[in-house]
């Protein structure tokens, strides 16, 4: 059995090694784990690992407030999944402003043929056109839909 001193000093050392004392011991300590979360809940390691260095700005930013918080890594997940979250309206936002942006035909071809899953078939059957003009319209469709969204990352 250990003494009552003993048992604080154990507590203690465990909770120095909870809380990090530097914005950049708690990076050494979750960044990897928090990207690989992230990067399998959204789907795309490049944006889990933007978000969470954005989030681990934040926290350099914000240290001598946020250093005094409970759980630093929990703070910083959250920020990560805000910022990640925040990434996904955007580009969904994009690509719809994108879409809008097309010639009406190569719109609802690319509507019909992407969102509804029509095949090229069905949808010349629906727009009352070729099925070669459907695949034209597609073509030219993801073309320029293609050049918007690269452009706007």
């Amino acid at each position: 059995m250990g003494s009552i001193e003993g048992d604080d000093a154990v507590q203690s050392r465990s909770t120095e090694l909870l809380r990090p004392s530097s914005p950049e011991a708690l990076f050494n300590q979750s960044y990897q784990r928090i990207v690989r979360s992230l990067a399998l809940a959204g789907g795309d390691l490049a944006a889990a690992e933007d978000a969470t260095q954005e989030a681990f700005i934040q926290l350099c930013v914000r240290w001598k407030r946020v250093s005094r918080y409970d759980d630093l890594t929990a703070w910083v997940r959250r920020v990560a999944n805000n910022k990640l979250r925040n990434m996904h309206r955007s580009r969904v936002r994009g690509a719809a402003a994108a879409l809008q942006s097309l010639p009406l035909k190569q719109k609802i071809a690319a509507v019909l043929f992407y969102r509804d899953g029509l095949s090229v078939t069905e949808v010349a059957k629906a727009m009352s056109v070729s099925e070669g003009s459907v695949s034209q319209h597609l073509n030219r469709a993801r073309n320029t839909l293609r050049a918007k969204l690269e452009v706007s990352e």
